[in-house]
């Protein structure tokens, strides 16, 4: 019982273990909140509406980060190799980067207007009717604004160090906007009335709340923190961040295909009942992810900072990240898996029918979280273009399995090709990692 209680308190005391835990417990609490918003949709609404929200919020999320372009991974990797006091240079950076995606959020608000005639002729229909109207598609470009606003500063956040924070951000603050809109226009959502409004006004929500938080964090922090120490870091202008984003834009756009193709061919392929049964199979999934992220927020700042100031920790700290990120995702596959009747009756029992495509979804969710610590390092190493290469084949060979097995076998198809395609990324992360010695002593180093 005694060498129990150490090595809980040992645990405790490690700050991965700790950061990573209660990352988890944000995470989990945003995962909550999210499947509550999934579950109200899926019992309240018919099939074929369910499968409409779904799939504009996974259009909205997409071209939302599309849009930036890589400048939250530009504003991660900036802030977190900052020293811990140089807080004007991160305030001018975040604002920086504030003005660079506001401009950028434009652009793309102005190219889903152009296309809003054809995503709703090709995606939003039953038969030849279509199921949203213009008006509500063009309402819900402003979300791709306000949604970009929340990512941005849950971003900072957590190069910050203020990992919990900015996890809640990122996760729960969209979810709970939506629910108390939900709440308040109970009689206009129950009806199938409104609803797609109501998430449009959800995005505003959170971004704007988000926005304040972080501007009175920030405004706080500047108060007390010591302003005779000078450092020389020199804030870049709108053209730098744009040319010193866009090579990292393709990892978190390719990222966002791999996960989302399938979900999107099958709404182009298959009526939308289907669209909301595969709907509610990945994003169950997705609570891998969700797991994922909470570490990746613990260790990816903390791997920045290591390689920048503390090398000679490097090695131990990235094998330790690695096999507590397959621990923890290997537990939670297999128990999901194990659950997965329970977990799917919950949201209707004509749901169940996508218990197959969950089993394999699952596991292709396992092969692309063995990646993510391997993947880290391409980007902290300034090897970018070789992981961009990965998963440009990945994405390639995502999009050909899924044309190829959506037709013939349904939603199980484009679950098959997520799992072929997560573990090509696997295998191609893996052999390059090694051959390019990321890790060796000498390299990082040199």
């Amino acid at each position: 019982m005694n060498a129990l209680s150490k090595l809980i308190n040992k645990g405790f005391k490690n700050p991965l273990l700790l950061q990573s835990l209660l990352s988890l417990i944000a995470r989990f609490t945003g995962v909550a909140l999210n499947f509550a918003v999934i579950l109200i949709i899926t019992n309240q609404l018919t099939k074929s509406a369910a499968g409409d929200v779904m799939l504009l919020m996974t259009f909205i999320t997409g071209v939302a980060l599309i849009s930036r372009l890589g400048t939250d991974q530009l504003l991660m990797k900036e802030i977190a190799s900052s020293h811990h006091d140089d807080l004007n240079f991160k305030k001018a950076f975040l604002t920086i980067s504030y003005k660079v995606v506001l401009m950028l959020s434009l652009v793309f608000m102005t190219l889903w207007l152009i296309a809003s005639p054809f995503l709703q002729h090709s995606f939003f229909h039953n038969g030849n009717q279509p199921t949203v109207t213009q008006t509500e598609l063009m309402v819900a470009s402003v979300g791709i604004l306000f949604y970009n606003l929340v990512i941005l500063n849950s971003t900072y956040l957590k190069a910050i160090k203020k990992t919990v924070l900015g996890v809640l951000g990122q996760n729960a603050l969209t979810a709970i906007t939506f629910l108390f809109l939900i709440l308040v226009f109970w009689a206009y959502f129950s009806n199938n009335q409104h609803t797609l409004y109501l998430y449009t006004t959800s995005l505003v929500l959170a971004g704007l709340i988000a926005a304040v938080f972080t501007y009175r964090f920030m405004s706080k922090q500047m108060l007390i923190s010591n302003k005779n120490t000078v450092f020389d870091n020199i804030v870049p202008n709108v053209k730098d961040v744009l040319k010193n984003s866009i090579p990292l834009a393709p990892i978190s756009i390719i990222s966002y295909l791999m996960i989302f193709t399938d979900t999107i061919m099958v709404g182009w392929f298959l009526p939308n009942e289907q669209v909301a049964e595969y709907s509610v199979a990945s994003r169950i999934s997705y609570i891998i992810l969700f797991f994922l992220q909470a570490m990746e927020a613990t260790i990816y700042p903390r791997l920045l900072n290591m390689y920048k100031h503390a090398q000679q920790t490097l090695h131990a700290f990235f094998w330790q990240s690695t096999a507590l990120v397959i621990i923890v995702v290997l537990s939670v596959t297999g128990l999901m898996y194990l659950l997965s009747d329970w977990i799917l009756i919950a949201f209707g029992k004509e749901y169940t029918v996508a218990k197959h495509a969950l089993g394999l979804l699952l596991l292709a969710q396992l092969f692309r979280a063995a990646t993510i610590t391997f993947s880290f390092m391409f980007i902290i190493r300034e090897k970018v273009k070789y992981l961009n290469m990965i998963l440009v084949t990945a994405f390639i060979v995502n999009v050909i399995c899924n044309l190829v097995f959506i037709e013939r076998f349904g939603i199980e198809g484009a679950a098959l090709a997520t799992l072929i395609a997560n573990l090509t990324l696997l295998v191609l992360v893996l052999t390059l990692f090694y051959a390019k010695k990321l890790l060796t002593v000498r390299e990082v180093q040199a």
